[in-house]
């Protein structure tokens, strides 16, 4: 069974707890209105016989005809009867249904007025002398003695009438059903406006949830009281934010795995490549060594050469390893402010003597020094690989130079500028410019690199985000000062 939606049950729980206080009020009134209104009436009865009781023992014997006065005052002003018997005489003034007000005079003498005070004794005269107080369903009568303040006795009667309490509950019979049906109508339009207005923003924000469920950018929760609903949109909000945020991190983060991951395949397909090739030819020199096959015969002079080539992939295995270990991220290294100039001169410290060694001369300039922010360790990769390069690919008697133009570092080496053909693979790991590939001790560069340097120094800047620029220049007085120069840039303006 489908469950009711929130405007419906809304409506139906206001709806019903309006018309059950409406209900409760109109019985209320009903059971209660006839005996507030009786007891209202017993109250005033009482309050005016005490009043005209302190009027009549205040009346001196000579002044009865103030008697009339007073009687008819309170008769007239209450609408009751009032009889008083004094010094023989009966003074009375009626005001009821049951006699005319035509009648309603004040008179000397007995009056018979068509009903009499009930009492307990059915000879009792229509005057009693002791006190009484009695209530019928339709009347208020009470009698009671008084003295003057000449000590003379009377004996004062009060009549009132309770048929307007019955005619107002017929009354109220006859109105009840229709303000009943006014008043459950009127439950019924505030329980709908009140559901309406309570229930629409929820509605809304679960109808905009649903367009967050299936990531929608353009869903917003739009409240604008400010209230605890307001709050739950701007909550809902701010969790969407800070959801698509996540998954926009998320997404991110899976895609450099995915390249991480891609670039580590081809890396190891390289490595296992560039590792191939020379262990087969390590391998079959020893063979032949072995079997005394033509030259390898002579194993006293082949055996250092392979012990040679054995060194040196040792240190390709090395490098190899660093490379297939080294973090990228550089999240565990904080970041310090360093001092080129003092930075850089530590590092060429060993690459001045690996230069001399070659009679290769390093050039400096540090007049613009600066300062910069990055992982030292990183960095110090960086420049060290560049260094090397730089030594290791200059020509003898050629020149390195190194210096600071604005906020940026540069390297240059004169060697023979790489072709447009071998600019776009530069940076592959294990690639190398035709001019150093050989490593059997021909040529100029007897000890051509492994073609991991460039390979590491542009991961780590692409991980710092700091620009970088390798590009030939070309000397228009003398082509043998052309090379290679390498622009690290610390300043985004550069």
């Amino acid at each position: 069974m489908k469950k009711m939606k929130l405007f419906p049950k809304t409506f139906l729980y206001v709806f019903s707890l309006m018309a059950v206080i409406t209900l409760i009020s109109h019985a209320l009134f009903f059971f209660f209105m006839p005996i507030v209104y009786t007891g209202q009436k017993e109250a005033v009865f009482r309050d005016v016989k005490t009043r005209l009781l302190e009027e009549l023992k205040d009346i001196s014997y000579d002044s009865r005809h103030k008697i009339e006065s007073v009687v008819r005052k309170y008769a007239l002003r209450n609408q009751m009867g009032i009889f008083v018997n004094y010094a023989g005489q009966t003074y009375n003034f009626m005001v009821s249904p049951f006699v005319s007000h035509d009648r309603g005079v004040g008179v000397q003498g007995e009056f018979e007025s068509g009903w009499k005070v009930q009492t307990d004794e059915e000879t009792a005269p229509e005057y009693v002398s002791r006190d009484f107080y009695q209530k019928t369903s339709s009347t208020l009568s009470c009698g009671t003695g008084f003295r003057t303040k000449e000590g003379e006795s009377g004996y004062l009667v009060l009549l009132s009438t309770l048929q307007p309490v019955d005619e107002a509950k017929s009354a109220v019979v006859i109105l009840l059903p229709f303000t009943l049906l006014l008043s459950l109508l009127l439950s019924g339009l505030f329980a709908l406006v009140y559901s309406k207005k309570i229930t629409k923003p929820l509605s809304d924000i679960s109808k905009v949830t649903e367009r967050m469920k299936e990531l929608d950018r353009s869903a917003i929760c739009r409240a604008e009281t400010r209230d605890e609903i307001g709050a739950l949109s701007e909550n809902v909000n701010k969790l969407y934010e800070s959801l698509l945020a996540t998954i926009e991190n998320l997404q991110k983060e899976n895609i450099r795995v995915s390249e991480a991951e891609a670039a580590k395949i081809d890396f190891l397909r390289a490595a296992s490549h560039e590792l191939k090739t020379p262990v087969t030819a390590l391998c079959g020199m020893l063979d032949n060594m072995i079997m005394g096959i033509g030259r390898y015969r002579d194993w006293e002079t082949y055996l250092p050469v392979c012990k040679d080539m054995a060194g040196r992939f040792g240190v390709m295995i090395q490098e190899i390893l660093d490379a297939s270990r080294l973090n990228f991220t550089f999240e565990s290294e904080t970041m310090e402010e360093v001092r080129l100039q003092s930075f850089v001169e530590q590092l060429l410290i060993p690459y001045r003597l690996i230069a001399k060694s070659k009679e290769v001369r390093i050039n400096t300039d540090f007049s613009d020094d600066f300062s910069a922010k990055f992982p030292k360790a990183a960095m110090e990769k960086v420049l060290s690989n560049l260094l090397s390069n730089a030594v290791k690919y200059t020509k003898t008697q050629g020149m390195v130079r190194i210096y600071f133009a604005g906020k940026s570092i540069v390297v240059e080496n004169e060697c023979p500028p790489i072709s447009p053909n071998d600019m776009p693979h530069i940076f592959e790991p294990f690639y190398r410019p035709d001019f150093s590939r050989s490593r059997n001790g021909i040529g100029e560069n007897p000890n051509g690199g492994n073609g991991l340097g460039l390979y590491l120094a542009a991961k780590i800047l692409n991980t710092l985000e700091y620009p970088y620029d390798f590009s030939p220049f070309f000397s228009l007085d003398d082509e043998k000062k052309s090379g290679m120069r390498f622009t690290i840039f610390f300043s985004p303006n550069e």
